[in-house]
């Protein structure tokens, strides 16, 4: 269907009418992303869609026993499939990372086998995590983290028990120290460390002391949040304020920022939501964290895609809480659909004129996020290459590309218009084609 040619000019007059010219400009502020699989499974179009989207770090997961199942016995399978995965991904498209290692995971604690019954600080549970720690570090050494966030949502898991709050605070304090040095040996730089407690209960009376107690010595105020009912509804999109407000009069202290490491809406009706009232969500996020930028220093949008409903289903299991509307809370947290490579949902769209009215990043176009009037996609094939690679420059100007092997050395710059390659002097392996022009998307290839 032919567009016609006042749409660009509608949308701009749509622009103006709902977004004012009092926005803050991005200042020192970090954007993230949780990046989540689509049902083509193919992360690269994911992680470009939030590349596009200012992305500079991304929120990434795993749970203590993935890595250590048991005392005796890291798993490699994980290791290779995972960490060593992250090291070379991540470091090529200059991506950060803020790393949650969950020890604990909102109702479960996340320990090896052996360890599950003893208290957090007791020395075998230290010793251990120190052993865990010596092996992430060794496999991820070219990570740039924003953060290391160690447990996740611990106050659900911990309730009102004050000895809980308290062994967890010995055992952090026993093992930050350790984190920071491996850091520091690699990078030179100092690593922020710091624990995942949800929004309610860093805010709630019952638990707020609580928590406030294990944030003492940590280097940041790391948080989830969703503005749930206690039905597992949506509460209205404009109570951001309220609420990131009363977060910060409890952590005024801008030498200890707030990491929103979790920020989202579900868009489903089940949910008293829809499409549109999540975006209006993002547009009050931004509108907040403006006023706010001097103690919210990081927050990450969750999530680019929907979760299917196998996903979700396991999930629910997980937590044990199977009622429909959280498990489609859980599946419509995503500003892209599940189907296919997914679809960009109204709240992809005004999260890109949040950041474009900022000047956030120069990809961040919201008449471009709207209209889709640019092709901004390019090609390499065949895919795994064997003695030759192609090179389609879509509608783009012709540009350089660097490959990268997998160990992060440059193998070769190809020169812009350069439309084949001879790959038969290169080992065979992963290599990764990063292209020097400005919003194109990292590609991955395999060359045997």
């Amino acid at each position: 269907m032919n567009k016609s040619i006042w749409t660009p000019f509608l949308i701009l007059a749509l622009l103006f009418a709902n977004y004012s010219f009092s926005q803050s400009s991005r200042g020192d502020r970090i954007l993230a992303w949780q990046v989540d699989l689509p049902e083509s499974g193919n992360y690269d179009t994911a992680f470009y869609s939030a590349q596009q989207a200012c992305m500079e770090s991304i929120h990434l997961f795993f749970k203590w026993n993935d890595l250590q199942p048991d005392t005796g016995a890291f798993d490699q399978t994980f290791i290779a499939s995972y960490l060593d995965i992250i090291n070379i991904y991540y470091p090529v498209s200059g991506t950060s990372v803020e790393l949650q290692m969950a020890v604990t995971n909102t109702v479960v604690k996340e320990a090896p086998s052996e360890l599950q019954s003893l208290p957090f600080d007791h020395p075998a549970v230290i010793r251990n995590f120190k052993k865990a720690l010596d092996t992430l570090f060794s496999h991820i050494p070219f990570v740039t983290l924003t953060s290391l966030n160690i447990g996740n949502e611990s106050d659900i898991l911990f309730g009102t028990n004050a000895q809980l709050y308290s062994e967890f605070n010995n055992f952090l304090d026993s093992i930050t120290p350790y984190a920071k040095a491996w850091y520091n040996a690699l990078h030179g730089q100092n690593l922020k460390v710091g624990t995942t407690f949800t929004h309610t209960g860093l805010t709630d009376p019952a638990r707020s002391a609580l928590c406030a107690s294990v944030n003492v010595n940590r280097d940041i105020i790391s948080t989830t949040y969703y503005p749930l009912a206690p039905n597992f509804t949506m509460r209205p999109a404009d109570e951001v304020g309220h609420d990131f407000s009363e977060l910060v009069k409890l952590y005024p202290d801008t030498s200890q920022p707030i990491y929103f490491v979790e920020c989202g809406y579900a868009s489903s009706p089940v949910c008293n939501s829809s499409p549109q009232q999540q975006a209006d969500f993002f547009h009050h996020v931004f509108n907040t964290w403006d006023s706010l930028q001097d103690n919210i220093r990081y927050l990450t949008l969750f999530k680019t895609h929907d979760w299917s409903q196998a996903t979700v289903d396991t999930l629910g299991l997980y937590y044990g809480i199977t009622d429909s509307v959280f498990l489609e809370y859980l599946r419509t947290l995503g500003v892209f659909t599940y189907q296919g490579d997914g679809t960009p949902k109204p709240a992809y769209n005004t999260i890109m004129c949040e950041l474009d009215q900022r000047n956030w990043c120069p990809s961040a176009n919201c008449v471009l996020a709207l209209e889709e009037t640019l092709d901004r996609s390019w090609k390499i094939y065949p895919n795994p290459a064997q003695g030759m690679l192609n090179i389609d420059y879509g509608q783009q100007k012709e540009f350089s590309i660097h490959l990268i092997d997998a160990t992060g050395k440059t193998q070769r710059i190809i020169p812009p218009g350069v439309q084949s390659i001879l790959t038969e002097d290169l080992d065979a392996g992963i290599y990764f084609l990063i292209p020097k022009s400005q919003g194109l998307e990292v590609k991955k290839v395999l060359i045997r």
